[in-house]
């Protein structure tokens, strides 16, 4: 996991699938988005903590590192995956934990997020 992402926190067999409505709003009570913040640059990156990994997001795009984006959504199976969703109840309701970091661990993290192995 990511520097500052603290310990993977198990879901529910409901959040797992990705089939409840509930989820993303598990994910974002949970603490589990992040923003990450990289100073002097000012650049931002949303990550959500998932189960295996973490998960890189995009929502200018809106994009997520996420197999069932890459697998449901960019095949039109579905609209959005739900780390996006709960990005969005994040924002909205300021669940997310702001993290700063030195520019000199961007390509790191980078790296990590975009990687596809846990």
């Amino acid at each position: 996991m990511g520097r500052g992402s603290g310990v993977s926190i198990g879901m529910s067999d409901r959040e797992s699938s990705g089939s409840s409505i509930e989820a993303p709003r598990v994910l974002a009570e949970s603490g589990r988005v992040k923003r990450y913040v990289f100073k002097p640059s000012g650049r931002v990156r949303w990550v959500v903590v998932g189960r295996e990994r973490d998960y890189l997001l995009l929502p200018e795009a809106p994009y997520c590192s996420c197999d069932d984006f890459y697998f449901r959504v960019l095949h039109k199976q579905k609209p959005r995956c739900y780390h996006l969703d709960a990005l969005e109840i994040a924002r909205r309701e300021k669940l997310y934990e702001e993290i700063e970091e030195e520019d000199s661990w961007y390509d790191r993290l980078m790296s990590e997020w975009t990687s596809e192995q846990p």
